[in-house]
């Protein structure tokens, strides 16, 4: 191959994945860019997922298999070590990949040196495949780009929440191996992917294309979708706490941003208190449930749709928690959720 089509390791982390392996490792073998290394490292997973990807006939295919299983951030870890080429990424076993995401993404990369990963946009899918949803970058993001450094988007992520996919990244190997190294999961949890790319955005900027170039599974049975019916605050501001506990990080920040930091917090107050109704624990609700009417709540529901979103979730909360009406309230928010696929 020439220097224009560098190798890229797509590695795939697997664990009980059979059935839907096979249509993942489609979609990466149906990449217009051929200059691929896959591989997929199995975490002891105890179905057919071993045998599927070993029925693929197709050289480019390497599967490694853990003699014990390592846990999630560990297996990351293992594929981290045995990335090769210039660039690596670590797709989701149970995502489909769009044909022309991998050229994509090394086009980007080629022609802006300077940056250390690209991330894409993605549409939302469900088990059976159907569409319900899409992430995009904000708006606001977007004008800015193509490229972003820390201080813009370390801003935005307190604006937005976490709005970075991780199976849509693709990164330098050499940046992977030698500054991240690993995924500090017993320190940030579920959220550890955020820290990847934070501490990536302090070494140089990153890219996010502003296409849907893969369509990323919600699945009931997922572990992301555990979290969204947890009671415990957020994994997202353990990595949030650390960086706004370095002074170097904090000097960056204004009043306005640390507002969108109290929005946030505000809004996860709210729905681990849905959470906690919709589990039959109305006084874990009730302590659970912020100050409504507190200025910045108020001023929040004023500037944005989602303010007005919490502001009217949260004071729904507090009326039916007052009234004492916890079967009427567990039974419309089980409604509102399966309407909004949240």
């Amino acid at each position: 191959m020439s220097s224009l089509t560098p190798l890229v390791c797509i590695c795939i982390p697997t664990y009980n994945a059979e059935k839907t392996i096979a249509a993942t490792l489609r979609s990466v073998l149906d990449q217009t860019y051929s200059n691929l290394k896959i591989q997929v490292v199995d975490n002891n997973s105890g179905d057919g997922t071993a045998a599927i990807v070993e029925s693929f006939p197709d050289e480019r295919i390497t599967l490694y298999r853990n003699s014990v299983n390592v846990g999630g951030e560990g297996n990351f870890n293992r594929c981290i070590g045995l990335a090769k080429g210039k660039y690596t990424a670590i797709y989701h076993a149970d995502d489909i990949y769009e044909p022309e995401m991998v050229a994509t993404q090394v086009a980007f990369l080629e022609q802006h040196p300077q940056a250390s990963a690209v991330f894409t946009e993605a549409l939302l899918i469900d088990e059976f495949d159907q569409l319900i949803g899409e992430i995009r970058q904000p708006r606001d993001l977007a004008a800015v780009g193509p490229l972003h450094h820390f201080p813009g988007m370390f801003k935005a992520i307190l604006k937005h929440s976490n709005f970075l996919i991780c199976p849509s990244v693709m990164a330098l190997t050499s940046v992977y191996q030698d500054e991240i190294k690993s995924w500090r999961g017993e320190l940030f949890g579920s959220s550890a992917d955020l820290d990847v790319w934070l501490r990536i955005l302090q070494r140089g900027p990153v890219g996010i294309l502003p296409q849907a170039t893969m369509r990323y599974r919600i699945s009931r049975s997922q572990w992301s979708a555990n979290v969204r019916v947890d009671t415990g605050r957020s994994a997202f501001f353990r990595v949030v706490d650390h960086y706004l506990a370095q002074p170097d990080v904090r000097s960056l920040l204004t009043a306005d941003d640390l507002m969108n930091y109290q929005r946030l917090e505000r809004r996860d107050q709210v729905m681990r208190a849905i959470n906690a109704l919709l589990q039959d624990q109305p006084e874990q609700a009730a302590t659970l449930c912020p100050d409504i009417f507190s200025m910045s709540a108020l001023k929040a529901a004023w500037q944005t749709r989602r303010g007005m979103a919490v502001l009217a979730l949260g004071l729904y909360l507090k009326m039916m928690l007052s009234l004492r009406c916890h079967r009427l309230a567990k039974a419309s928010l089980i409604h509102m959720k399966r309407m909004t696929n949240k």
